[in-house]
């Protein structure tokens, strides 16, 4: 009996332990490509930024800041080489990646649905078909269904089914973002991953990506909706995410080197959309493009992810100001995160240093 009940304890003690390593365990690891390049360094910002941007006190949860002017370091701040989740700067990130494949004839913004064959487990009205791959970049594809990853207005703010065509009204949902996630791999014939690698990561030498940074489906254990499009993750240092930001600041360049033609950094970054007319609060930004959220009031360019993720460009001066905050990259991690949802930021003087940036350039 005892040797029973020794062996039972001996049992649970090792799927106690089992279970917390895989709990552990990082959903993306930080890779060490071969194609990275380190970024250079600048001027320094002066005293009285710097003194704006650093925190007086320790901040509760990890903070990565970078500020990149011409391509180079003139700020840096916490780990800027730690894996985060980006969270719907995602969407952005895939919106430039839209522009690389049309530029080599890939993809064809003007198809519809209907032509893409695209449909959803609740079928598709005509109507809805008609939305073409454009009207998904804007978030005006007028399809108000339930989707992966959705949250706050997304949800509660959702309009009635067909109560809009497509083009006539922006709405943010997850819909379009997930289906273009849909579209770009049935188009393309390649992962996500892989076609960011080969033709982003590799060309523009981040230091900390490989294809297995974009998983496509939910990666934790949490109710997913059904749907025909799953959400994809990308996982980016802040570091690479500046860097990536760099190549929309200097009209799809990096190192002199075209990435992305000035056509589509043009037509992404032109806003399609007047926020302020629109029936839902957007805050700080007045327009939108195709997947980038406009600012006309200072001439930025955002990417913005919940969680406290934020990439402000300026083309311009060629100034971007990214911030992550760590939300977690294991099934511990980010439990602990979701149970208090620390949304601790240091947004509002990141966006009042890189205002102040401009004005003194």
């Amino acid at each position: 009996m005892k040797k029973v009940i020794k062996f039972s304890t001996y049992s649970i003690g090792v799927l106690i332990l089992i279970t917390f390593v895989y709990l552990l365990v990082p959903r993306v690891a930080n890779p060490s490509p071969e194609f990275q390049t380190e970024l250079e360094s600048g001027n320094p910002i002066d005293k009285e930024i710097k003194n704006i941007l650093t925190p007086k006190k320790e901040p509760k949860r990890t903070r990565a800041v970078i500020i990149l002017k011409d391509e180079k370091i003139i700020y840096e701040y916490g780990p800027t080489d730690k894996i985060m989740n980006t969270a719907s700067i995602r969407k952005s990130i895939l919106g430039l990646l839209y522009g690389i494949a049309v530029d080599k004839g890939l993809i064809n913004i003007n198809k519809t649905l209907k032509e893409l064959n695209i449909d959803e487990v609740v079928p598709l009205t005509e109507d809805e078909k008609s939305a073409t791959i454009e009207h998904l970049l804007m978030f005006k594809s007028g399809i108000y269904l339930p989707s992966q990853g959705e949250h706050d207005s997304q949800i509660t703010q959702r309009p009635k089914r067909e109560s809009h065509k497509p083009g006539e009204y922006f709405f943010a949902n997850n819909f379009d973002a997930n289906a273009l996630g849909t579209i770009f791999i049935k188009e393309t014939g390649m992962t996500i991953g892989k076609f960011m690698e080969e033709y982003l990561a590799k060309p523009i030498g981040l230091q900390d990506f490989s294809e297995k940074n974009v998983i496509l489906g939910d990666p934790w254990f949490f109710p997913k909706k059904e749907s025909k499009h799953k959400q994809y993750y990308i996982y980016l240092s802040t570091r690479d995410l500046a860097r990536i930001g760099s190549v929309v600041a200097n009209n799809g360049r990096w190192n002199g080197k075209k990435i992305v033609s000035q056509k589509w950094i043009s037509a992404s970054t032109k806003s399609y959309s007047d926020l302020k007319k629109n029936q839902i609060n957007y805050g700080r930004y007045d327009g939108f493009g195709y997947q980038w959220w406009i600012s006309s009031n200072d001439n930025n360019i955002w990417a913005d992810g919940y969680g406290e993720k934020f990439l402000i460009l300026n083309q311009s001066k060629n100034l971007v100001s990214a911030e992550q905050n760590f939300t977690g990259n294991s099934y511990l991690t980010t439990g602990l995160w979701l149970m208090n949802k620390n949304m601790d930021s240091g947004l509002s003087n990141l966006v009042k240093a890189h205002n102040m940036i401009i004005q003194k350039q």
